[in-house]
């Protein structure tokens, strides 16, 4: 079994506290390019409108605690993909109706006959 107790020591002797901050402030960044780039990602699968996509990339730029949850907000509800399903959906059931009144038709006529 391997005693990890010299690598923990070694670790909590040689931290500053200003090496500390430098690793808080890079994750801060990190974390927040990340989120930029799912944001872009995320916006340009839910609409066209450059001035919503400009305005999203903005809020996550200057309001980066805050401005996710802005971006939850301001952000259509559905991606494309959704909406387009939901349409294909749509006009499944139309179509479904059209046949069921279609069939209907045809067994009175032959029930007539």
């Amino acid at each position: 079994m391997i005693n990890l107790d010299p690598v923990f020591n070694f670790f909590i002797e040689n931290i500053t506290y200003e090496m500390f901050i430098k690793f808080v402030v890079i994750y801060f960044f990190i974390i927040w390019i990340s989120l930029l780039v799912w944001v872009v990602k995320d916006i340009s699968n839910r609409t066209d409108n450059i001035l919503l996509q400009i305005l999203s990339v903005a809020t996550i730029l200057i309001f980066t605690p805050i401005g996710i949850f802005i971006y939850f907000i301001i952000r259509p509800s559905k991606t494309f993909l959704e909406r387009s399903y939901e349409e294909i959906w749509y006009n499944l059931d139309i179509i479904a109706d059209f046949v069921e009144k279609h069939t209907k038709m045809k067994v009175k006529e032959k029930t007539k006959i």
